[in-house]
């Protein structure tokens, strides 16, 4: 939401004191920066790690000077600030505001009392983001609601009771500044409503108005189409001096919806409300409506989607997750085939929602809970806070379709999590609520346990939210955070501290460190890459066969680590990229190799699938099969329906491989070619192993 307020940003530079004990008191602080005896100057938003206080735990408190012009006499006055991390206390010329907790919600207060005009007014705010005690409190009983900014096996330290809250996240990470008018909107709700049979939309507007007058006004709603058409509609109110709430409704006519990427275009449209003394107020909005059935079968706009899905942590640190790094993840989700990404365990800042909603990538939001808390009415009441505003603050982004209350949660999906369901449910009824993502929907086979063939029971669905591997970086990225000594003569304490899974990559998975490390990162991201296809592929082959979607973990390394992504902190791509971007291509050929050898002149031994997640139909299609890039073979003929699976078992496939291929691996290509565009609708390229004839 845009708002034209005169605003007056507070960013910059303050001055701070570190309070590690938490002891000062506001007279205290005040007389330490009268005295200039601060620890320096901060600038702000960021989080207090990146800005040199490492592995600081405890409080802070900044301090800002500041004049402000004079501003008329009837306006109001409010102090905004769009992200703390995580306890706030707040100060105005000696003054105390109000407090607050949370890590990811905007708050603000109304200081037209309390600030001085056309004279010097000093802002102090004590930020408090403690370490929790290990053992007592962390990990199993944690009481902060930083989902997996203050644990997770992919963040610093990991799991480790004297590492795992490392790198604390607190701070002052968005901006801060002051908002003047005589009205001051807040609280934009906006939710469409399809009535399919008229091919309309009722676009029900409620706010949230701030006022310093007592009068009638007439408020403007403006819309525009995503074609530019404009409809605008007025609306007679009575103010009053202090908080107003106003709903509306507005009717579209032959409304143009909002689709993900694999379905059309992600349509929106832009609202407008202002009036003669009301500072413009603008959002971006889509059209669209969600829902699952109880096969947990997911609809868009009544079309029956299958999810291809990867779960995100795109960052440690929020303040450094800038429009260029946000631009950066969408262009690589767009290439790894994805359709909807989880937001795994935390809510991350508003832009990239906002970029989510102009690219048509779904959204599965969870909340910021991660495995188990605190079991008091205290923490219950303060999470159902917490989670009613995740939903308030995210309301009008189109691309979120799942609000999910909390991951792996164990038996507090019985106790905590119910409550949270409702608490969701109180604030939106159209959208998706997922009670939790719990460990009978994430399987680890081939990592935690067991191999990656077991995939080929297709466990744990119809929703799969988690599964993947390990893999190692690239040397290059390794050695940006670990000494040669640290790789050469691997000193697994450190590595383990970067989040290495030491027993699953060596007892389970069974990867061989072979002779060097290059061969070492080899294997390791090679398995990852052979985990993440046989798991998707036998998914796939199972569409909408009690398999509904399914979310690969994880794409991005949130800090410089050794985890389950398939990009690495630094940006490259691990070979299980390329395998996620293959297997998740929207029309697909999944192959079988009935067997692994063959020899020259033999029948190629495969059953495959051709899975089309589109509604595009292909009336003639061939399936092209080249082996060293040469043409071995074909399947002609083939008609693709819109959103289907295709099977052909090897008894209908007749394919004689050269008989004057050398013994050798060969790359083996399944090209899927539409005729009629002479386009490659699909390509899946393996390997082919010729044998000699020993008998």
């Amino acid at each position: 939401m845009k708002d034209s307020s005169n605003k007056i940003s507070l960013n910059g530079s303050w001055h701070y004191v570190k309070d590690a004990d938490e002891e000062l008191s506001f007279e205290k602080f005040v007389d330490k920066f009268k005295k200039n005896q601060t620890d320096g100057e901060m600038n702000i938003p960021t989080n207090w790690q990146l800005a040199g206080l490492s592995n600081f735990n405890g409080a802070c408190w900044f301090v800002k000077e500041f004049s402000l012009d004079k501003v008329e006499s009837d306006n109001l006055i409010q102090l905004h600030f769009k992200g703390v991390d995580y306890f706030c206390d707040v100060w105005l010329n000696d003054i105390k505001l109000g407090s607050h907790e949370g890590y990811f919600q905007p708050f603000h207060f109304d200081i037209s009392s309390h600030i001085k005009t056309n004279s010097k007014n000093i802002l102090v705010v004590r930020v408090s983001s403690p370490l929790e005690e290990p053992k007592k409190v962390w990990p199993d009983k944690k009481k902060l609601i930083k989902g997996i900014f203050n644990h997770h096996d992919c963040r610093p330290g990991g799991w480790s009771l004297e590492h795992g809250q490392d790198q604390n996240t607190g701070g002052i990470w968005n901006d801060v500044f002051i908002k003047t008018g005589k009205l001051i909107s807040d609280n934009l709700k906006i939710t469409p409503i399809i009535n399919w049979e008229e091919n309309t939309a009722d676009i029900k507007i409620s706010f949230v108005c701030y006022s310093s007058i007592s009068e009638e006004v007439e408020l403007l709603f403006d819309i525009v189409s995503p074609q530019n058409d404009k409809k605008k509609y007025s609306e007679i109110v009575s103010l009053k001096n202090g908080e107003n709430e106003f709903t509306t409704t507005i009717k579209i006519d032959e409304p143009k919806l909002w689709w993900c990427l694999d379905l059309g275009e992600p349509s929106l449209y832009k609202l407008t409300i202002s009036s003669s003394s009301l500072s413009l107020v603008e959002a971006d909005f889509g059209i669209r409506e969600v829902c699952l059935n109880k096969k947990q079968e997911f609809y868009l706009n009544k079309k029956k989607l299958f999810l291809r899905g990867t779960n995100i942590i795109p960052t440690q640190f929020l303040s450094s997750f800038t429009k260029e790094k946000i631009d950066w993840l969408i262009v690589q989700l767009k290439a790894a085939n994805v359709n909807i990404v989880r937001a795994h365990a935390h809510v991350n800042r508003k832009e990239l929602y906002e970029a989510f909603d102009r690219t048509g990538i779904m959204v599965w939001q969870d909340f910021a809970l991660q495995w188990t808390y605190d079991e008091s009415e205290e923490f219950v009441a303060n999470a159902v806070l917490q989670i009613k505003d995740m939903v308030r603050l995210l309301y009008n982004n189109t691309s979120i379709v799942f609000w999910c209350c909390h991951n792996e949660p164990g038996e507090q999906i019985e106790t905590l999590d119910p409550l949270l369901y409702d608490a969701v449910k109180s604030e939106d009824e159209t959208r998706i609520i997922r009670i939790a993502s719990n460990y009978e929907e994430h399987p680890y086979d081939g990592w935690y346990w067991g191999k990656k063939e077991h995939f080929a029971a297709t466990p744990m669905g119809p929703l799969v939210t988690e599964f993947g591997a390990q893999a190692l970086p690239e040397l290059g990225s390794l050695s940006k955070f670990l000494t040669n000594d640290e790789i050469e003569k691997p000193d697994w304490l450190k590595w383990e501290y970067h989040n290495f899974q030491f027993e699953q990559t060596f007892n389970v998975a069974e990867i061989n460190r072979g002779k060097n490390l290059d061969k070492f990162i080899a294997n390791s991201q090679q398995y990852q890459a052979d985990l993440i296809k046989t798991a998707i592929d036998f998914y796939r082959r199972k569409k909408f066969n009690n398999i509904t979607g399914i979310f690969q973990f994880m794409f991005i390394d949130c800090w410089e680590s050794i985890t389950w992504s398939v990009v690495d902190f630094y940006g490259k791509r691990k070979k299980g990229f390329f395998a996620l971007k293959e297997a998740f291509q929207p029309v697909y050929v999944s192959v079988f190799f009935r067997q692994k050898k063959h020899f020259p002149g033999s029948k190629l031994q495969i059953d495959l699938w051709i899975i089309n997640d589109l509604y595009n139909e292909y009336d003639n299609c061939e399936l092209q099969i080249l082996v060293d890039d040469k043409n071995i073979g074909s399947i002609t003929g083939i008609k693709i329906k819109e959103n289907e699976i295709y099977f052909f078992d090897y008894k209908s496939i007749n394919i004689t491989l050269p008989d004057n291929m050398e013994l050798s691996v060969y790359k083996i290509c399944f090209q899927l070619v539409d005729k009629s565009a002479e386009t490659i609708l699909s390509e899946n390229i393996s390997e082919i192993k010729f044998v000699a004839k020993e008998f």
